[in-house]
């Protein structure tokens, strides 16, 4: 930001993160906030993942620096609502001549989200019983799920951080790099088509979709393959005081299980592939 010409700065800035699943602790907020104020940058907050932090406990940027930052969210996420496409914004205050001009050109575009789709958002942000209820069981869930993954692909070497929230998991596999050597694998790109070709699971190469180097082997994982409305009937048959086991997940969550443990063979089988003599 110091070389940064122009006056007008943008930073857009996604917490929960995807495709990393990970999310900015209070003091990763606080030191950010110090730089954004001192460089006077407006934050474009993406947070569609936040009422899925598993620990209920998200922090916004805005908590911290409120007077810069646009807050960005939707029901797509945390409401499963994504064929409605309604997303919404929250501006300060301090930026509202931004605001005025945002309305302005997105008025060219769209009018309104369809009414029938607004009535039901507005009965979802009241937050009522059976919203929080249907978040609790999204949530311990989708965690259940993500420390699977987590402690499957790790437990082969495979280098990952346990997610935090949302969709998704960031593994690592630079330990199959001599592997890939051996078979003429230079790119991530290859390596998820030799996955898919030979395992078929699909997951999405780091780079160059989320900006990783080409040749590095992180991937997109993404860990919600599985019948949604069964596994919250099992997860309330459960009950809230009771784990999610891993056997819930044999049950419900399965297609997952199997792409994970099919990975997880593919992972093995190219660590113990013999070199050539």
């Amino acid at each position: 930001m110091e070389n940064c010409v122009s006056p007008n700065r943008l930073l857009i800035f996604c917490n929960p993160d995807n495709p990393t699943g990970t999310c900015y602790s209070a003091e990763d907020l606080e030191a950010l906030s110090v730089v954004l104020r001192k460089h006077n940058t407006i934050v474009l907050s993406d947070e569609i993942y936040a009422r899925l932090h598993f620990d209920n406990n998200h922090i916004s940027i805005a908590k911290v620096y409120p007077e810069g930052t646009i807050l960005s969210s939707g029901i797509s996420k945390w409401a499963s609502a994504g064929g409605w496409r309604l997303g919404y914004s929250i501006y300060p205050s301090e930026l509202k001549e931004l605001h005025k001009a945002v309305c302005s050109a997105a008025s060219h575009t769209y009018s309104c989200a369809p009414a029938p789709v607004q009535y039901a958002a507005v009965r979802l942000f009241c937050y009522e019983e059976d919203t929080m209820s249907y978040v609790l069981h999204c949530r311990r869930i989708l965690a259940a799920v993500a420390k699977y993954c987590y402690k499957q692909l790790t437990s082969v070497g495979v280098k990952a951080v346990m997610p935090t929230s949302g969709f998704y998991i960031f593994p690592d596999f630079e330990i199959l790099k001599p592997a890939f050597d051996r078979r003429g694998i230079e790119t991530c790109t290859q390596m998820c088509e030799a996955l898919f070709e030979e395992t078929n699971v699909a997951v999405m190469a780091g780079g160059p979709a989320f900006l990783r180097p080409t040749h590095e082997f992180t991937v997109r994982l993404c860990y919600i393959n599985f019948d949604g409305a069964r596994a919250l009937v099992g997860s309330e048959k459960f009950g809230v005081d009771e784990p999610l086991t891993d056997a819930f997940l044999h049950e419900y969550c399965l297609p997952v299980v199997e792409g994970i443990q099919a990975i997880k063979k593919w992972v093995v089988d190219h660590l113990e592939m013999k070199k050539p003599k």
